[in-house]
């Protein structure tokens, strides 16, 4: 070893010593601060040093930051781009079957975390591009009955792992029947989730009734429609508060004179035409499309905010029919903190609706607008007003707080509401197919008025409203679910 050599090891010796020494001091200063201060350890946490002197009161705080906080923020791009090994937790898993239950009617009867959930009611939400018994492409859904009629809707949903389920509902009531039978995959790979379905429904179609003149078929019976398809949809939220739905649906629609017949009746009893094919069966095949863009404070009991429902529906022409239209409709609903009056405390709220809707091409009658009812003008029953190719529709509505009541260790909430329906079919009804409006002498157009009371609790609303019209004539809805 030459001279230089051994010098720096001396050196390198000393500063290894002196830094031992260091070392050692600190520790023992460290361990004699803490015995003096009375440090103590509990489950590894160590209680604060305090000291506390008329001219000084300080304490050691716990270390506020980590690791990733020592980072430039390209590192911590660099990291999170490269954490490859787990899956992100930010990302919101898409539901196949349902986005938002809009205040229908749902009864659980098993448990919220079971695997097989049961219950009354639909739990399909918009936006939803496939067709269905409980549903239309931009209805809310709901249940609407009379007071003398029981309609009952239930749902049975198998889930299969984290990502996968099948999902089954039926409804029921004098005047419709059907059955929907879904399988729906959340796609962890994509932003959103497929479905697809298979149904069949059979209903009275309000195209058909509630005229002034009763137009019924060759033999005296009620036309009845009868679907029976299926389809396939892809859902994702597409930006924020916008979320949409695409799909494609296949179904073979006939007139029959019954709910369960084979008996099929092309035309009514005046030899108006009830669908395109002679025969009596028409087969649709269409690209559809359905988004909602949602700035509301809750989307079951909005008090603020604004809804926007959007609807487009593409059929390609097969079959012997032949049958082309596009079908565009929207829904917007503007939520208003407003305090006029109440009974109680809750929210006070105005609510202001716009509908409207149009088809370019064909117009099957059973595809057709209606107007009348209480989904669009209340005072009406279903289809009264109108059956058209175009219509516009307003409604303004004031809801209010009456009582919190306690029934069954659930609160429930009871409320009115005041409102004032508008519609008109802007004297397209020859555009429809048959001209069933005319055959039936509906009003064209109508004017519906009057107050409600909802009970709302944690299986949904429930109306009970009174509608009087500028006919004259009056009528009490009773409806499980809310209308905007």
């Amino acid at each position: 070893m030459t001279k230089r050599a051994r010098c720096l090891s001396v050196i390198s010796s000393a500063l290894n010593l002196s830094f031992g020494m260091v070392l050692v001091n600190l520790l023992w200063t460290t361990a004699t601060a803490a015995q003096s201060n009375h440090i103590s350890e509990t489950n590894g946490d160590v209680a604060p040093l305090k000291k506390d002197t008329p001219q000084q009161d300080w304490q050691l705080e716990e270390p506020r930051k980590t690791a990733l906080d020592l980072l430039s923020p390209e590192e911590k791009n660099i990291t999170a781009q490269g954490n490859t090994d787990t899956p992100s937790q930010d990302k919101k898993q898409v539901d196949p079957f349902t986005k938002s239950s809009g205040g229908q009617l749902n009864i659980q009867l098993t448990e919220a975390n079971s695997s097989t959930i049961f219950g009354f009611g639909t739990i399909i939400g918009y936006p939803d591009a496939l067709n269905g018994p409980t549903r239309t492409a931009l209805d809310v859904p709901q249940q609407e009955t009379g007071l003398a009629v029981i309609s009952a809707a239930a749902h049975l949903r198998q889930n299969l792992g984290a990502n996968n389920g099948f999902l089954f509902e039926g409804i029921a009531d004098p005047k419709r029947y059907g059955l929907d039978f879904r399988y729906g995959n959340s796609a962890p790979a994509l932003p959103g989730a497929f479905a697809v379905n298979i149904y069949v429904s059979s209903a009275r179609s309000p195209a058909y009734e509630n005229g002034e003149e009763d137009v019924d078929l060759a033999n005296g019976n009620v036309p009845w429609v009868n679907r029976f398809g299926g389809g396939l949809q892809y859902a994702q939220p597409l930006a924020t508060n916008l979320d949409g739905s695409f799909g494609v649906n296949y179904q073979k629609v006939s007139i029959r004179d019954a709910a369960f017949t084979n008996n099929i009746s092309p035309e009514d009893e005046l030899g108006n035409s009830l669908t395109f094919s002679e025969d009596g069966q028409d087969t649709l095949l269409t690209l559809d499309a359905a988004l909602l863009f949602e700035t509301t404070d809750n989307s079951n009991e909005p008090t603020r905010g604004s809804r926007l429902r959007f609807g487009s529906s593409q059929s390609i022409p097969i079959g012997d029919a032949q049958i082309v239209y596009n079908r565009l409709a929207t829904n917007f609903s503007q939520f208003i903190p407003l305090n006029l009056f109440g009974f109680t405390e809750g929210p006070r709220t105005l609510i202001l609706n716009l509908q409207g809707g149009t088809f370019i091409g064909d117009v099957p009658s059973y595809q057709a607008f209606v107007l009348g009812g209480t989904q669009t003008i209340r005072g009406f029953e279903k289809g009264e007003v109108g059956t058209s190719r175009s219509f516009v529709k307003a409604t303004a509505e004031y809801r209010f707080p009456i009582a919190a009541l306690r029934i069954l260790k659930q609160d429930v909430g009871l409320g009115g509401s005041l409102f004032v329906d508008y519609g008109n079919d802007l004297a397209t009804a020859d555009g429809v197919d048959g001209n069933p409006a005319d055959a039936r002498e509906k009003f064209g157009d109508g004017l519906g008025y009057g107050l409600g009371l909802s009970a709302t609790s944690i299986i949904g609303r429930m109306r009970l409203e009174f509608g009087l019209n500028n006919e004259g004539g009056s009528l009490l809805h009773f409806t499980f679910g809310d209308r905007f």
